[in-house]
């Protein structure tokens, strides 16, 4: 996989005006159902977007191929879905992931239309919800729409990461390194919230389903301790993530962080 990536790279490196092509596939083939699971478009992307910011790529150019690819392969996977229904999930090909293809399942009836909007940033099953949408003959107009405007958000989103990156080498090695070390660090830590703020809403609508169904005292009592569990832990990641965010902009390198994004917004205008 490391070659395919660094080959691709390099490729598009010396062959520039091929760059919007080869991206357009690369979002195009990763939004197949469960063909986009081989190619490792995560790590393709982020490449794409250290060549933006080292300059070697377009902003504008290099996310329009990705945001087309992109739509075009999800409504693919929308397409097949639609056309063949349950038939296609005894594909051999599909067939074999069949735990992938239940989480998606269960993902999409709970969420619905949020689900495909959302879904579209979720690893794995990003390219297989589209699939179950069209299995579930979700209306063409409505997967049209929440196709389009969604990916108008996922492909910034996945290239600007790799744009701080390439951005961050116009800066000082030891800057550089510390302000990678920040960022990621801010990164994880609001990761780390956002999953515990979604554990305290669960057990939140947990609580309010036992509280209307006839339940014994030490099942009430378990789910209460469990709920306020949680509301500890949401509270101490925000309160972590708000403390290391407070050090940043104390610390010497918050000019650096500055700067930093500054030189990304000169090359997005």
């Amino acid at each position: 996989m490391q070659s395919l990536v660094d080959s691709t790279l390099l490729f598009i490196q010396q062959h520039a005006q091929w760059a919007w092509l080869v991206v357009f596939l690369i979002a195009f083939i990763e939004s197949i159902a469960i063909v986009g699971l081989v190619l490792p478009g995560w790590a393709l992307l982020l490449g794409v977007g250290t060549l933006i910011g080292t300059d070697v790529l377009d902003f504008y150019p290099t996310v329009l191929s990705a945001y087309f690819g992109a739509v075009l392969g999800e409504y693919f996977s929308y397409w097949l879905g639609y056309h063949y229904h349950e038939p296609i999930l005894k594909w051999r090909w599909v067939a074999k992931h069949q735990t992938l293809i239940e989480r998606s399942r269960v993902f999409f009836d709970r969420h619905g239309v949020a689900g495909v909007f959302i879904g579209r940033f979720i690893g794995p099953i990003r390219a297989v919800i589209p699939l179950i949408a069209g299995i579930s003959e979700m209306r063409k107009q409505t997967f049209f729409w929440v196709n389009i405007i969604s990916g108008l958000l996922w492909a910034p989103f996945y290239l600007i990461p790799g744009i701080l990156i390439g951005a961050s080498f116009e800066l000082d090695k030891e800057t550089n390194s510390m302000l990678l070390f920040f960022l990621v660090l801010v990164a994880i830590l609001l990761w780390v919230s956002v999953s515990r703020t979604k554990t305290w809403f669960k057990e939140k609508q947990s609580k309010r389903q036992n509280s209307e169904e006839v339940v014994n005292r030490n099942n009430s009592s378990s789910a209460s301790r469990s709920m306020y569990f949680s509301l500890l832990n949401m509270s101490l990641s925000w309160l972590v993530l708000l403390t290391v965010i407070i050090i940043i902009v104390s610390s010497q390198y918050y000019s650096s962080i500055v700067s930093l994004f500054s030189i990304v917004w000169s090359k997005l205008y």
